[in-house]
């Protein structure tokens, strides 16, 4: 079992290395706001209330079913703008914390009240805080940190597999990371009996991974969907959150799905540059 579990977690190594390279440049770019695609999208957002598409990745428990059809937004940050992939041996070097802050901000020539500056306080303020009841979270400053933490919070002895959300189309065809409607083509697929953690890329001026999963409470779906056109499919996770009890009230979430703060389920879909860690 531990010559399988080194070899799993050597070929996950080599993969999550390999989505990290093909998206890494050498600048000192935070990751920018979402901009679309030169797209009126006006006529789309829901009476008006949300001018940033990228909030469209949540849904209810009782939208998961064939033949749903949603606004979503899967996003693709510009490989060019990406931030740098350090190693442990660099990452250890710099300090990442919140009370460094003003070190950090001098270290990567940035202004505190830049829009840089504000996103780099607060990613270093969502990985210095304590984890809610029930949940497990980390930051990974590094590949070899990030997998040694989802080692120690997974497990040593289990097999691990890699999820991420793809979008694909027809050879003659481009991909429009844009607004659209997606339709469920397929029955959504709930993986049974496993763990699961999600990472979500951070704006900070190096590649930083928040990563977070709930001791219990959350299902974990393989989904597919199609644009009216039937022209892009998307295919990916999707995780619903079945316990929002001890979630911040103000959470954009029941902002976007109209509904009692901490009420009920909350699901939501991933977008193209996060990693979602399930046991097989």
């Amino acid at each position: 079992m531990a010559s399988t579990f080194r070899l799993s977690i050597s070929f996950l190594t080599l993969l999550l290395f390999s989505l990290w390279v093909v998206e890494a440049h050498t600048s000192r770019k935070l990751i920018s706001i979402k901009k679309n695609e030169g797209q009126d999208i006006s006529h789309l957002l829901k009476d008006g209330e949300f001018d940033d598409p990228s909030l469209y990745m949540y849904f209810t428990l009782n939208d998961l079913k064939l033949g749903t059809k949603l606004l979503i937004y899967f996003y693709k940050n510009d490989l060019q703008k990406l931030p740098p992939l350090l190693t442990r041996q660099q990452a250890d070097l710099i300090p990442f914390t919140k009370s460094k802050l003003d070190f950090l901000l001098d270290h990567f020539s940035i202004t505190k009240d830049s829009p840089q500056g504000k996103a780099i306080k607060e990613t270093l303020g969502h990985c210095d805080a304590k984890a809610i009841e029930g949940e497990h979270k980390f930051c990974g400053t590094s590949l070899e940190s990030l997998i040694d933490l989802v080692k120690k919070t997974m497990g040593y002895n289990v097999d691990l597999k890699v999820m991420t959300t793809k979008v694909m189309v027809p050879a003659q065809n481009s991909i429009s990371y844009a607004l659209h409607n997606y339709t469920f083509v397929e029955a959504p697929k709930e993986l049974v009996g496993i763990k699961m953690l999600g990472c979500h890329r951070m704006p900070y001026p190096y590649a930083v991974y928040y990563c977070h999963g709930h001791k219990g409470g959350s299902r974990v779906f393989e989904v597919s969907l199609v644009t009216d056109d039937g022209i892009q499919r998307v295919v990916g996770p999707a995780v619903c959150h079945m316990d929002t009890s001890t979630w911040d009230a103000d959470h954009v979430a029941f902002k976007v799905l109209k509904m009692e703060p901490r009420s009920a389920p909350v699901c939501h879909f991933f977008p193209l540059d996060n990693i979602v860690w399930v046991t097989k």
